[in-house]
């Protein structure tokens, strides 16, 4: 029966080849020729049920789908239609093509849902050319073509179920090809004892294959392990990546995955997992991968060749799952090697693969698609699950914890174990002062027991001191993130310093940043909190801060100066100087309240001295004053008073009072008699015409500091006129003695009053200068 089924089957080859090559229109004798390899691939298929011996259809389906294409590629109705299902059914016999090495063993396996899949199919596509006959598409007369036109739902309806049973045997041949001949996933019938079949079927392993138990608390990651699994059960054997910056759960998600019941169904004992931490070479990968296969058929002790032959010799005679744990080690110490290493292994055709790796510029082999996006942290509803099952529950200092490590799952790990012995509200006090260096627990130091040394462990992959700088620049900005322009424009300022872009490359490959869109659609830069932290506290020099706070203060109102002071307050000398300076001299920020307060009571514990808080001061008195909080504003200049006497600065001492006098005239305009202060004002008046002078007692604030404070006793005295009190200092600001007519061009008179003494002077030397430049003045 075999043999009569093999000449069936290759009897019809022939005419597959008779498809016809007019491209527009269908001969009678292509539907013919297709509808033969369909019968035969259906008759073949028939036979297989009551067979007691191989009988070869993947043969016959495969020729079926090159006559079906051949038919479809004709029709002049439905093309999209046709066209999807013609790429379909080349993608199906490019994979049936693709695993000919092992039809005879998916033949003799007895799986009865396979060859009824096929049998579907092929009753499928004879039907399909059947209809297209019955349609006369073949015909080439004008009245039949456009009756064609109106039988557009039966040809698509057609075609469309064709194309379905393509999609499900594809889908159930790719289950099958994963399978082992030993563990087949749907119930294999009894192994055929013919010596064919023993020929084909790989050995049994006389070892299990050391694996890790899977994670006991695991939340979050539903998504990415479906993902994985999908790609392992239907594109055997697979090749999955698992990336991610060091800390985010990569090798949880990878034994969960291993342990997961479709995979464990599909490679039963043949499950391996491999760390390789400890290995730098793929030498190293050699031998624990031979350690946790624990097979007698793989000889070591050779050369590190011959010991790496004898292991993927014997990876060829069998089906199974590896994976390599932590990848970017041996990566990044021997790239070239691990990367023919891996490229030899991706041709084993019975082994999945599945890494983990820091690194997300993977190996250059044929990886599964869709392949799975690099790893994030935890949802927040994630995170306390987590946080839940170590330490029983959580409160709003949790809370707030776990927000302010982003996440991070191997932060929420060490936090919670933590709040085993301690209280949250404790740890949130301790990682407002020690930060990332409370996130460890005890025993020896390891990246999985200290949040400090998995991050430094990327650091140094880096390998480029360069970058570390350029991750310090992106920390420094942290509150906002990079954009793609104000990269280009660091890029151009630090050019003699930093290559930004380069960096940000390397950076993105070991998932040091990550990208994320913000609310203005804008892809912006950003770090995960426990790799800022720890950037921040041991990565960001002097020199680098004063750079980039350079920078800033020549480009006002394009860079977050608010980023570089609050980062800066803490550091000492001319950073934290250059901090105070900034939060001063920036107009956004000098305009800014909050940034203001906050500087001066940084100056009251960090005291850079009495300049500093008395600019600050000054600052923050214009601004109070500004939002009609005059009282308060008074106060703020009082201190900078304090501080510019302790100075004895003059001019700045001047400023300050006016400033103040300034504050009373605003708040009590044409309200003069309700000041309390009259008398407290008029001793300020005093004190400031004495300050306006220098040490030789020349005036030296011009007319501009005149005229405020001669507004300023006008003020003074209008309220002692409401009060019925007399006026004792004229303003010198009007000709007569009720201030009601204003003296013409009193700048002139200023200039030459000025050169002669300073101010004040009396009202009749003011107007007997003004008479004998101008003649006498009319009242």
């Amino acid at each position: 029966m075999s043999t009569s089924a093999q000449n069936a089957a290759h009897g019809t080859e022939g005419q597959t080849g008779n498809v016809t090559q007019n491209r527009m229109h269908i001969h009678r004798k292509a539907i013919e020729d297709a509808k033969a390899v369909a019968k035969t691939a259906v008759g073949v298929l028939s036979m297989v049920a009551e067979a007691t011996e191989n009988v070869p259809y993947l043969g016959a389906v495969s020729k079926a789908l090159t006559a079906f294409k051949g038919v479809l590629d004709e029709i002049i109705i439905c093309k999209e239609d046709c066209k999807a299902t013609i790429n379909d059914a080349h993608e199906f016999k490019e994979l049936l093509q693709k695993s000919e090495a092992r039809w005879d063993l998916l033949e003799s396996s007895g799986d009865g849902e396979l060859r009824k899949e096929f049998d579907d199919l092929g009753r499928s596509i004879l039907e399909c050319l059947e209809t297209l006959q019955a349609l006369k598409v073949d015909s080439k007369r004008q009245r039949d073509r456009f009756k064609l036109l109106f039988k557009r739902d039966e040809v698509q309806a057609s075609v469309g179920k064709c194309r379905e049973r393509i999609r499900v045997a594809k889908e159930k041949f790719n289950t099958a090809v994963a399978l082992d001949t030993n563990f087949m996933v749907h119930g294999l019938h009894k192994q055929h004892t013919s010596k064919k079949a023993t020929q084909v079927l790989a050995p049994t392993v006389e070892s299990t294959w050391h694996l890790r138990g899977e994670p006991l608390i695991f939340y979050g990651r539903e998504s990415e392990v479906e993902h994985a699994v999908k790609l392992i059960v239907h594109q055997a054997p697979a090749r999955v990546a698992i990336l991610g910056t060091g800390g985010i759960g990569k090798t949880s998600i990878a034994l969960t995955i291993l342990h997961r019941p479709e995979v464990k169904a599909l490679y039963g004992d043949r499950r391996c997992f491999v760390s390789c931490e400890a290995a730098t070479t793929v030498d190293g990968v050699v031998r624990a991968l031979i350690e946790a296969l624990d097979s007698s058929k793989i000889t070591s002790g050779l050369s590190p060749e011959s010991t790496q032959r004898s292991l993927f010799h014997y990876l060829k005679s069998v089906t199974g799952i590896i994976c390599l744990d932590n990848l970017e080690t041996p990566w990044d110490a021997d790239t070239v090697a691990v990367e023919e290493f891996l490229a030899e292994f991706a041709h084993l055709p019975f082994i999945a693969l599945l890494i983990t790796s820091r690194v997300t510029d993977t190996p250059l082999i044929a990886w599964s698609e869709p392949p799975l996006e690099p790893i994030m942290p935890f949802t927040l509803e994630a995170a306390l699950q987590t946080w839940d099952a170590i330490c029983s529950n959580h409160d709003e200092y949790a809370l707030s914890l776990l927000k302010a490590v982003d996440c991070v799952p191997l932060a929420v790990t060490l936090l919670s174990r933590l709040a085993r012995t301690e209280t949250a509200m404790s740890i949130w006090a301790r990682w407002e002062k020690e930060r990332t260096g409370l996130i460890r627990t005890h025993g020896a130091e390891h990246r999985l027991n200290n949040l400090d040394i998995s991050i430094d462990l990327s650091l140094r992959a880096l390998g480029c001191q360069d970058a570390i700088d350029v991750l310090g620049v992106i920390c420094i900005f942290h509150a906002i993130g990079l954009d793609d322009h104000e990269i280009s424009k660091l890029d151009d300022a630090l050019t003699n310093r930093l290559s930004l872009v380069r960096a940000i490359t390397s950076l993105k490959q070991l998932s040091l940043i990550y990208t994320e869109t913000g609310c203005d659609d804008v892809k912006h830069i950003h770090v995960l909190s426990p790799i800022r932290h720890y950037i921040q506290k041991h990565h960001v020099s002097d020199e680098l801060f004063l750079t980039i706070a350079d920078l800033v203060m020549q480009s006002y109102g394009f860079w977050p100066c608010r980023a570089i002071v609050e980062f800066g307050w803490n550091r000492q000398g001319r950073c934290r100087a250059r901090c105070f300076e900034l939060a001063i001299s920036d107009p956004h920020l000098s305009l800014d309240v909050e940034m203001v307060f906050q500087a001066i009571e940084r100056a009251r514990e960090l005291d850079p001295g009495p300049h500093i808080q008395s600019r600050l001061h000054r600052q923050l008195g214009w601004l109070l004053s500004v939002r009609g909080k005059h009282e308060d504003a008074r106060s703020s200049f009082r201190m900078a008073i304090e501080h510019d006497e302790h100075l004895g600065d003059t001019r700045a001492l001047f400023t300050d009072w006016t400033e103040w006098i300034s504050i009373c005239q605003v708040e009590f305009r044409d309200r003069e008699d309700e000041c309390q202060r009259l008398d407290e004002v008029q001793s300020a008046i005093h004190k400031a015409w004495d300050l306006g002078c220098n040490e030789d007692g020349v005036w030296n604030q011009g007319f501009r500091g005149y005229d405020k404070l001669a507004m300023a006793q006008h003020f003074v005295n209008e309220g002692r006129r409401k009060l019925h009190m007399p006026v004792i200092h004229r303003s010198n600001l009007f000709s007569d003695n009720d201030s009601t007519v204003w003296i013409d061009d009193i700048e002139a008179a200023y200039e030459q009053l000025v050169s002669t003494s300073p101010p004040p002077w009396n009202l009749s030397m003011t107007l007997q200068t003004i008479e004998a430049s101008q003649g006498p003045l009319v009242c």
